[in-house]
């Protein structure tokens, strides 16, 4: 062969094996999962005995501040519990929305895992169930607890192709309390 049919030859084999590294990792990254996770928005709570109460002016505030955060994520699903807060809460954002008993959070963390793999969706749940739904899917808390009071919290965990999750916490909306300004 001659010298510029070898120097070809190489140069190809350069090309292709850097397509591959490039094509592999494109899929590397579509392949991960990626579960925003919040509380639903400030619930009125004039009607203290209320057991379903809807979201109060504030609520009602924050839920359109996460759709403004979220606008620009490709969200294929919503999970939400069944009450009327959690369901206001997505209301704003454009996905098929399914309800999901926050009981049973082992058996939806596994469904996330298979049916929306490789996919963005939003899960809308309670204090008292948003942190063990991280535990669930495999992620350090970022945070230690929510307290009754804490409603500016969003998680997102991203879940590689290996099954690892790596969870962050971020603020939107009126700040309520505690966090840093880099978690905005």
């Amino acid at each position: 062969m001659k010298k510029n049919q070898i120097q070809g030859l190489v140069w190809s084999r350069i090309l292709m094996v850097m397509g591959l590294v490039v094509f592999g990792w494109i899929t590397t990254v579509a392949q991960s999962t990626t579960v925003w996770i919040v509380r639903h928005g400030e619930k009125d709570t004039a009607m203290a005995t209320r057991a379903n109460p809807d979201l109060s002016p504030e609520g009602k505030q924050r839920a359109m501040d996460l759709a403004t955060y979220l606008q620009k994520e490709n969200i294929v699903q919503i999970l939400s519990t069944d009450t009327k807060r959690t369901v206001q809460t997505a209301a704003h954002i454009k996905a098929p929305l399914e309800i999901y008993n926050p009981r049973s959070i082992q058996m939806v963390a596994e469904k996330i895992k298979t049916t929306w793999q490789g996919k963005t969706i939003l899960l809308v749940g309670h204090s008292n169930t948003v942190l063990e739904t991280i535990d669930a899917l495999g992620g350090n808390r970022p945070v230690a607890l929510l307290n009754d009071e804490d409603y500016d919290y969003l998680f997102k965990v991203i879940i590689d192709p290996n099954g690892k999750a790596t969870a962050t916490a971020y603020q939107f909306g009126k700040p309520h309390r505690g966090g840093t300004s880099t978690m905005r």
